[in-house]
């Protein structure tokens, strides 16, 4: 199953929250992937920053990441972070069993 397509290529490590929507930044944007593999742009800032960290889910759905010298925090509709085994790791989707 496809998802959306991205552009840019310098993306943060990714957070899944409680209903299996992903969040991440990625070419001057944060973006949400929801389980369904639909996207949603929940933020554009206008640059895109070539050192990204990682991406932390929050207390009632803020999102907090690092973009070059600066942490950026977000209120987001996102739930809390996943109660799994896997919600942020390896910084990308492959393996999650939400998603097999």
């Amino acid at each position: 199953m496809d998802g959306p397509g991205l552009t840019g290529y310098h993306t943060s490590h990714l957070a899944m929250d409680s209903e299996g929507t992903t969040v991440f930044w990625r070419d001057g944007k944060l973006l949400a992937v929801d389980k369904d593999l639909a996207g949603h742009e929940l933020f554009a800032m206008g640059d895109s920053r070539d050192i990204v960290g990682r991406t932390l889910l929050l207390d009632e759905g803020s999102v907090a990441l690092s973009l070059d010298d600066e942490v950026l925090v977000f209120r987001t509709p996102l739930g809390p972070l996943a109660e799994k085994p896997w919600p942020c790791g390896g910084a990308n989707l492959q393996g999650d069993p939400q998603l097999s």
